[in-house]
């Protein structure tokens, strides 16, 4: 089967991924095994060792990788850090312990509303590229190098600190009313991602929170991220016996996890076992019963 993209040259961009037809919503894009791998104390050493065993097709492609350091660090180096990708958790609460160069997968460029999610599979030792939302023909492929959950400012110095360049996606590149509301979305999200979990003793206000956030997703066009959410809310639930709006929120979880990581990551499986018995979950009944509410149609 044809692949669902091609490598083409992108104005400003360099080389980046497009679509060549139609992709649907959680398709999968491509799983890679990395060329090599390095741990977050690499330097330019530790890259040539990983690339003296290459063969030389290998070390050619490596090299021709762009380079965002040029004249500033060694080319090993520089490549290395323009274009690894985290071979684990990485976001605002988790940080990879190693990186790694994949020849096809390094070739995705970033934007602030991606509409491809990343996801190391340590199980098959692969990273997978799924879309986050429907994809038309002709689309860049591209997932996000930055928190999402940020300001302008904060996303555009972050990525000018560790890449160089100054973002220009279609989120960064608003002015005006429309970017003091989507900042204070994203903020707001930054905000709403950290105090949940504050709110166990709390469930009714814990899944108002959660609704508040996919509400504030949903405005900003951002696919990503929303299954950790869902899972909160069905750990509120759970806490106080509510199995009916729980197996709802699971349910919810369970799909977004398949979009985001696939049908067989640990995630998904785990939450597919909640929609079926919700009772399952460590926290169920540890507060009074009550009766919550369950997702957004």
């Amino acid at each position: 089967m044809s692949l669902p993209y091609s490598m083409q040259s992108i104005p400003g961009k360099g080389i980046g991924l497009v679509a060549t037809r139609s992709i649907s919503r959680g398709e999968l894009l491509l799983a890679e095994a990395p060329l090599f791998n390095q741990g977050r104390s690499h330097s330019n050493d530790t890259i040539l060792k990983s690339l003296s065993g290459l063969t030389d097709s290998q070390q050619r492609e490596f090299f021709s990788l762009h380079n965002a350091w040029k004249g500033i660090l060694p080319p090993p180096l520089g490549i290395f850090k323009t274009n690894a990708l985290p071979c684990g958790d990485n976001d605002t609460t988790s940080f990879s312990a190693s990186g790694a160069i994949f020849m096809t997968g390094s070739r995705f460029n970033t934007s602030c509303v991606p509409n491809v999610n990343n996801y190391w599979n340590d199980d098959i030792g692969q990273i997978t590229f799924r879309a986050a939302r429907d994809i038309v023909t002709g689309e860049e492929l591209q997932i996000s190098y930055n928190d999402t959950f940020a300001s302008r400012d904060a996303r555009r110095e972050r990525l000018k600190r560790l890449f160089r360049f100054d973002c220009q996606c279609t989120a960064c590149s608003q002015e005006g009313d429309q970017l003091r509301a989507s900042d204070l979305r994203r903020v707001t999200l930054a905000q709403l991602y950290d105090e949940i979990a504050q709110y166990g003793n709390a469930p009714p206000t814990g899944v108002r929170k959660v609704k508040e956030a996919l509400g504030l997703l949903a405005e900003e066009g951002l696919f990503t991220r929303r299954a950790s959410f869902y899972y909160d809310a069905l750990k509120f639930c759970v806490s106080v016996s509510d199995s009916q709006n729980a197996k709802a929120w699971a349910k919810k979880a369970w799909e977004e996890y398949c979009v985001e990581r696939g049908a067989d990551s640990d995630d998904a499986k785990k939450m597919h076992g909640y929609t079926k018995n919700p009772r399952a979950h460590m926290a169920f009944g540890l507060l009074p019963r009550k009766t919550l509410s369950g997702p957004p149609a």
